[in-house]
């Protein structure tokens, strides 16, 4: 459990941390980033917090408040991740592989994370613009020109292959002893050259 962050009622003394959104937030990421979603406790974070948890009702609305709000944390932080990746190396015929193994990175890094990144965002408009920067980051680093038709099912079947491979990873569905990472680098290079074998 984090540390717990001692607040008393009442102005703050100098020196004394002030409790706000932001700071609620802050430790709402790093707790599920530790315990992941379907152990978060608004009471837990109170307690964190050294506050009561009606207290927290102050800063936040409610739970569904504070999920939204990790989700638009983790869309940005894999699309300034892909983006640094992408930036620093700008040799075409290494950007679909980099790509793929950085989103792949960020699943394993990040696994209570992973699973906000990958639903729609197309119905809200602030996770809408976060989620459409990694469609265009995609859309580059695949050398796709337009988000068309044809580059949307590319895009899907892309993400479902990435995503299949990650998941079976994560749930230990690969228990032979071939290479897994050699798979990926199969995987890697069947989309890179739109050959499956």
């Amino acid at each position: 459990m984090a540390k717990k962050i001692k607040n008393k009622i009442g102005r703050p003394k100098k020196g004394q941390i002030q409790i706000n959104r932001t700071l609620v937030l802050d430790v709402a990421w790093d707790t599920i980033q530790k315990v992941g979603f379907s152990e978060f406790r608004l009471s837990a974070l109170a307690e964190t917090l050294g506050i009561r948890t009606p207290s927290l009702y102050n800063h936040i609305t409610d739970t569904e408040d504070i999920f939204r709000e990790i989700k638009m944390r983790s869309l940005k932080l894999l699309g300034d991740t892909l983006e640094e990746v992408l930036i620093q190396n700008q040799v075409r015929s290494k950007r679909i592989s980099l790509f793929l193994q950085t989103y792949r990175r960020f699943a394993k890094e990040y696994p209570h994370l992973y699973p906000l990144v990958i639903t729609s965002t197309e119905f809200d408009p602030e996770l809408k613009s976060l989620g459409d920067r990694i469609l265009q980051l995609c859309l580059d680093a695949f050398h796709l020109v337009n988000l068309d038709k044809e580059s949307v099912h590319k895009i899907r079947i892309i993400r479902s292959f990435v995503h299949g491979f990650i998941d079976l990873e994560r749930e230990g569905g690969f228990g032979r002893k071939e290479s897994v990472e050699e798979s990926f680098q199969k995987l890697t290079e069947s989309l890179e050259t739109g050959k499956l074998w």
